[in-house]
């Protein structure tokens, strides 16, 4: 309950609310009318690219093909050989907790019901050995590989090979095993 609203409105002030309401619709629908043209602009300019991705597949017959899907493996492998080059320092750098802390345990009392731990000395020297050829190898593969850069069109255009690869080996795979069948 507000009081100071109880009493009733002018006209004067009817209209001045309605035309405060009024602007605030057409501020509204200004608003949205951007949106409504940025998210068609969007969607055109998607659209524009797929496009193109698809015109550079069927223009650019088997030889774009063929480099689409290697430049795709490439960036593949790049990043394998990043996640490997992580993992090569990661694993060296658990086993050489892992051996830390197997001495330190193999230098405290036995306890009962813990097994194995006759052998800790033995697994924190394999241990080490192993860290010390992972550090190694490491060593070897400095810096990183460079890979290829897609632009949106070649992405869309990867995509579509790959979708229509997949759509091939499933249409062989059916017909060899629609083939079996009917033999047997």
């Amino acid at each position: 309950f507000y009081p100071d609203r109880a009493r009733p409105c002018s006209c004067a002030d009817q209209s001045a609310s309605l035309l405060q309401l009024g602007a605030m619709f057409g501020w509204l629908k200004e608003k949205a009318s951007i949106g409504v043209e940025a998210t068609t602009g969007a969607v055109q300019e998607r659209m524009d690219t797929a496009k193109g991705g698809k015109k550079l597949v069927d223009e650019g017959g088997q030889p774009a093909r063929a480099a689409l899907l290697a430049k795709g493996d490439a960036k593949d492998a790049v990043g394998t050989d990043k996640e490997a080059n992580r993992l090569i320092s990661l694993g060296a750098e658990r086993l050489e907790t892992a051996a830390k802390k197997l001495r330190e345990a193999a230098g405290m009392p036995d306890v009962e019901g813990i097994q194995g731990k006759e052998k800790f000395a033995l697994w924190a020297d394999s241990y080490e050995k192993r860290a010390a050829a992972y550090k190694q190898a490491g060593a070897l593969l400095t810096g990183e590989l460079e890979g290829p850069v897609f632009s949106d069109v070649e992405t869309d255009a990867l995509r579509l090979v790959l979708a229509q690869e997949g759509y091939e080996w499933a249409y062989e795979k059916g017909a060899s095993a629609a083939g079996a069948a009917a033999k047997s």
